[in-house]
């Protein structure tokens, strides 16, 4: 008598053109869901004292199946006789041959993880049972094999009882999980190639501010997660993004305010060669900042992190619900929609905050569309709007106070009075801006 644990393969990726049917792999709900499933099935199992084996078709998303079980047995501590063992016949769904590995074998408890039919026919053919056989799904027999008759490599009268059957884990609670992880890895992976291009050619102003641009979503991207990701990883991850982001502050304010030199037709040569060298000073600034061994390896360990999120424990083990990532959005979307009803222009830093949650609610809905539903891109171009609205307030005042600071050295009195002027149009934009808000 042996066990026989058959299994089918968790949820896999669908086909792409071209490419071969074994070739494909599991999802990543897929193994996220049997990852928290197959602990659970194990516990079923009575196999102390059992010799055991685990059998696989050669097929990728069989044998990836293969491998989280071996992970999982081993986590439960159930010896394995040997490691995985590929049989041709899983895949080829040769019951005939299946059945004589089974009489030759030793082993007295057998995993199979193969696909459908074959999963579905060998209980039948055994058991006379028919049990549907989803992805994941575990079917544990025990089996009663009779001698094979002289010549025949196995024996016509094999059966077989079906102890229990558990159908697989529903993969759709693990693919927000899956979706967010996604967008969180590879704005991580634009982050460092950005970072690269950077330090290739620092002189390209629009490297450092896709550089500081994907660094500020990446950040709304965890702030967004912190209810369902490890805490101290999530602050951990939040205080290098914002520490990185500061280094990068006041570049992107002068190059702001060297555009907008570049913007008036009547700006002289020596305003313009000012302007850029301020920004020039600042960018070496910012190269030898990220540069440095403290942040760079703090930049290291906050890309690693965010290419792998620990999620809490009862996520990991249930899943995400999409209705609770929509609800949080939701809450996000009208807290910031409270914020601009009630925004007073005049106040500076509330204006600055306000910009923020907007530009933050509009990276969420960008980069997480697809859980979010389809009004999510209506809702990331209104954020955008707002927040290119505020943006020329804010920028305005920072053109001042940049101003108001150059003004403080020795120079030039037609520069003086170039950068003066530059101050009242700026006075100018926000006094009428203002004053529209207070009406």
């Amino acid at each position: 008598m042996k066990t026989l644990i058959v299994m089918r393969h968790g949820e896999a990726m669908p086909p792409e053109q071209g490419q071969h049917d074994a070739d494909r792999s599991l999802t990543e709900a897929g193994i996220m869901a049997l990852e928290a499933r197959l602990p659970h099935m194990i516990r079923l199992l009575e196999t102390e004292g059992c010799n055991v084996q685990i059998w696989t078709s050669p097929a990728k998303r069989a044998h990836q199946t293969a491998k989280l079980l071996e992970r999982a047995l081993k986590d439960s501590h159930v010896p394995l006789e040997k490691r995985i063992e590929a049989h041709s016949c899983l895949w080829e769904q040769d019951i005939d041959e299946f059945l004589a590995d089974l009489h030759v074998s030793q082993a007295e408890c057998i995993f199979a993880v193969g696909h459908i039919p074959f999963a579905e026919d060998i209980v039948d053919e055994l058991t006379g049972s028919t049990p549907s056989f989803a992805p994941g799904a575990f079917g544990c027999l025990e089996v009663h094999l009779a001698h094979a008759d002289e010549g025949d490599a196995i024996s016509k009268r094999d059966s077989a009882r079906l102890q229990w059957f558990v159908q697989g884990p529903d993969p759709m609670p693990w693919k927000t999980l899956a979706q967010l992880q996604n967008a969180i890895a590879n704005t991580a992976a634009a982050i460092e190639d950005r970072r690269e291009a950077f330090f290739a050619d620092p002189k390209d102003i629009e490297t450092i501010h896709r550089f500081r641009t994907n660094t500020r979503t990446l950040r709304s991207l965890i702030a967004f997660i912190a209810p369902w990701q490890d805490a101290k990883e999530n602050a951990k991850i939040q205080e290098i993004l914002k520490d990185i982001v500061g280094h990068t502050s006041r570049l992107r304010e002068l190059d702001v305010f060297e555009k907008q030199a570049r913007s008036n037709p009547d700006s002289s040569p020596e305003l313009l060669a000012f302007c850029k060298k301020q920004a020039s000073d600042e960018r070496a600034k910012v190269l030898k900042a990220l540069g440095s061994k403290r942040v760079r390896k703090a930049f290291e360990t906050a890309m690693a992190l965010s290419k792998d999120i620990s999620w809490r424990k009862r996520y990991i083990d249930h899943g995400l619900p999409e209705s609770t990532i929509r609800s949080r959005f939701d809450a996000m979307i009208e807290s910031v929609g409270h914020e601009l009803d009630d925004l007073r222009l005049s106040d500076d830093e509330q204006t600055h905050d306000v910009r923020k949650r907007a530009k933050r609610a509009r990276y969420i809905a960008e980069f997480n569309a697809d859980i979010l539903g389809e009004d999510a891109v209506e809702i990331a171009e209104s954020m955008t709007a707002h927040q290119d609205s505020l943006g020329d307030v804010c920028d305005a005042r920072a053109n001042i106070r940049l101003i108001n600071e150059f003004l403080q050295r020795d120079l030039p009195e037609p520069l003086v009075w170039e950068l003066t002027l530059m101050r009242a149009q700026n006075e100018t934009l926000l006094f009428s801006t203002l004053k529209a808000n207070e009406a």
